[in-house]
Formats: structure tokens, C-alpha cells, sequence
């Protein structure tokens, strides 16, 4: 146990489906202060460029100011979604606001059919009023299209053999046979931020690694791959270039790709942008314990996501970290290949009856494994 008044830095993503990175990290919290009412506790919503992208990061930025834009969701509802204005020149928006799955009822859930246009609409929107560099957040869409939803609004054309404009959707590239530019050339500077490095296509890509998460059959995911493939090939034809292999082009169900490849969008982690703005390096040094955390824990954080970037940036600076999630299937050697330091994982499955109560309760467990922890220092 330690004597000085501990300093506990808590930063864990969304639960999906079950807590906001907020709710999660005020239950860490409660649980902290259950077992030492002298703790300091710092707490973040951790975000990698999805849920909570925008307002994470203008909470952050000195100065910074959140809007909302009416524009649709992917089902074509009208919504106001939230972007944020960092500054007089730069604009930062997040995928998850107009086109995220969390808009999305289950039953309703189909990459195939789903669309982007509604973010498209706010970056039209953004461009129009001026805005030279625009910050993509792209993760937890509910589309699998390539990205040209985002695109149709500012003005690229997705055309089919008769000339006719395709509907703009992971199932209709099908049709695709012509992608016109824009007639003004868009002179907004794009970056884009994303939270694993994976490539447009193959089995870590957008279509065979995501889409049945987002609610496609294993048969339209195939069929969602063979389109973002006709796409990467079209691309060729049209512009004589495919940047489909670039880390992070499969993305947001490839909207990596059609930011990189048809507006030159420059890629960041959106770990690095969330730790540039929080001043997250600088925290860690001051704290003695980082706790973070997410709905499952498991290898493919590797690629970039949040808990595991924070857990490695504790590891550099010899900090311990505690991992809590609703369960993880890492055996011993698995989290060895991770590589991570000081680490200990805390599971809400095991303390909860079944799933269906680790879900509902999740904030009274959340709270449960920080007493737990904090109990044993």
C-alpha cells in the first residue's frame, strides 16, 4: 500500500453497447474512492478517432468550440450531428456523429445498404465555410463503402457504365465504372485519424475482418470485398492510382481509403492526436497507476486502438497499468507477444453471473474491479 496520497491517471475506451468512456471512467472512479478517499484521480475519455472524438478533444484544446449540423444518419433520418472548431482554420469531426453504428438499431444494421453521406454533408458544409485543414476521426461506422459517401457531397461523381450516378453504398460499387473529381479542385487540406492500421483488403481488411460485426452475412461480406476491390481497380482506371494497401485504408469500412486515395488525406494515429491534445505523456509521468480499458481486450488492440496505446506509453515510462474489460481471451502468452510491462487485467465477465447481467451492470462491476485492485496495492 502506499503512503503518499496516490495518483491514479483513468482513461478507458467505450464498453460498446454497454458504458460511454465516460460512464466507465466515473465507475472506475467511484471505485477508486470507495477504498482510498485520498486518491487523486485524473479521469479521460479515451478516444482512437471513434466514439467521443469530437467532444474529447475541443474539451482539450484551449479555445476550441462544438457546433451542430443538421445533415442524415446512415439510414437517412434527419439528425443534428456535433463537430468541433478547433481553431479560426481547422475543423474536426468524427465519423461516429452522423454515421456511426451506435445510430444504428440492430435490426437495421447492414453495411451493404448503409450510407455516409450524412458525414459527407457535414465536410461539404465544413469546406464551403472555409476551413483549411479538416481532421477526420473515422471509427465505429456502421458503413463498409470505401468511403464515397464521404466524397459524393463535395462533388466526386460515382457513375455507372450508362453514366448514371450510383447509389452510394458498399452493395452498388457493383455498378461503379466511372469516379468523376470534382470540377473545383478542393484546396482544404484532410487529415484523417484512425484506430488500426489495417489495409483496404484481405482477411485484416474492411470487408472480411469488420462487416459481419457491422451486421453483414458472411456471404455479403464477401461480396462487400469483391467491391472494394472493383473499386481499388476503377480508382486505377480513373485516376491511375489506388492507395488500398496504405496502413489504415481499411478503416471505418474503408472510408481510410477514400480520404487517402481521392482527397490525399494525410493519416495519424488517433491515439497520437487524442495524446497530443490531452497532454496525455506529461499525465502518465505524474501518476502512479494508469487504468484503462474497453468492452473486449484482445490482440487485435495491437492494431492501434486506444487501451493498448496507452498501456504501452505507461510501459515506457515503467508505470503500471490495469486493463479492465467486460472479458479478454489473451492466454499468458498472447499478452507476453504484447509486450506491455507491468499489466494486469481485470475482467467484469467472470464477477458477473452471465453476460447479460455484465452488461447491465456493468458500472457496478466496473467500480467492483477498481475496489478490488486498489484494495490489493
Amino acid at each position: 500500500m502506499m503512503n503518499h496520497s496516490a495518483k491514479f491517471l483513468v482513461a478507458p475506451d467505450k464498453f460498446r453497447g454497454s458504458l460511454s468512456a465516460s460512464q466507465a471512467a466515473h465507475a472506475i472512479k467511484m471505485g477508486i474512492f470507495a477504498v482510498r478517499k485520498d486518491a487523486q484521480v485524473t479521469e479521460f475519455s479515451l478516444t482512437d478517432g471513434g466514439d467521443g472524438f469530437v467532444d474529447t478533444i475541443a474539451k482539450a484544446k484551449d479555445g476550441a468550440k462544438v457546433i451542430r449540423l443538421k445533415t442524415i444518419d446512415p439510414t437517412g433520418q434527419v439528425l443534428t450531428a456535433k463537430c468541433a472548431l478547433l481553431d479560426e482554420e481547422t475543423a474536426l469531426i468524427g465519423l461516429t456523429e452522423a454515421s456511426g453504428i451506435n445510430l444504428v438499431s440492430e435490426p437495421e444494421r447492414n453495411p451493404m445498404k448503409l450510407t455516409n453521406i450524412g458525414t459527407g454533408q457535414i465536410l461539404a458544409k465544413l469546406v464551403e465555410r472555409g476551413y483549411k485543414t479538416i481532421i477526420v476521426g473515422v471509427g465505429g461506422s456502421a458503413t463498409n463503402d470505401g468511403g464515397i459517401g464521404l466524397l459524393a457531397p463535395l462533388g466526386f461523381k460515382f457513375l455507372d457504365k450508362d453514366g448514371n450516378e450510383i447509389l452510394p453504398n458498399g452493395e452498388d460499387i457493383a455498378r461503379l465504372d466511372t469516379i468523376v473529381p470534382p470540377q473545383t479542385k478542393i484546396s482544404t487540406k484532410f487529415i484523417v485519424a484512425t484506430d488500426i492500421a489495417n489495409p483496404l483488403l484481405g482477411e485484416s481488411g474492411a470487408s472480411l475482418q469488420y462487416a459481419v460485426q457491422k451486421g453483414a452475412s458472411p456471404e455479403d461480406a464477401q461480396k462487400l470485398e469483391a467491391n472494394m476491390k472493383h473499386l481499388t481497380e476503377i480508382s486505377k482506371k480513373c485516376f491511375k492510382k489506388s492507395l488500398h494497401d496504405e496502413p489504415g485504408a481499411g478503416s471505418a469500412g474503408g472510408c481510410g481509403y477514400g480520404l487517402m486515395n481521392f482527397l490525399d488525406a494525410k493519416r495519424v494515429s488517433g491515439f497520437d492526436l487524442f495524446a497530443k491534445y490531452t497532454d496525455l505523456e506529461k499525465l502518465v509521468k505524474a501518476s502512479d497507476v494508469i487504468i484503462t480499458g474497453e468492452g473486449r481486450f484482445d490482440l487485435t488492440d495491437m492494431q492501434g486502438k486506444g487501451p493498448y496505446a496507452l498501456a504501452k506509453l505507461a510501459a515506457k515510462h515503467k508505470k503500471p497499468v490495469w486493463i479492465f474489460c467486460g472479458e479478454s481471451a489473451l492466454s499468458e502468452k498472447e499478452l507476453q507477444k504484447m509486450n506491455l510491462g507491468n499489466v494486469k487485467i481485470g475482467q467484469i465477465l467472470p464477477l458477473a453471473p452471465n453476460a447479460i447481467e455484465a452488461h447491465n451492470r456493468a458500472p457496478k462491476f466496473l467500480s467492483h474491479l477498481a475496489k478490488d485492485f486498489v484494495s490489493a496495492m
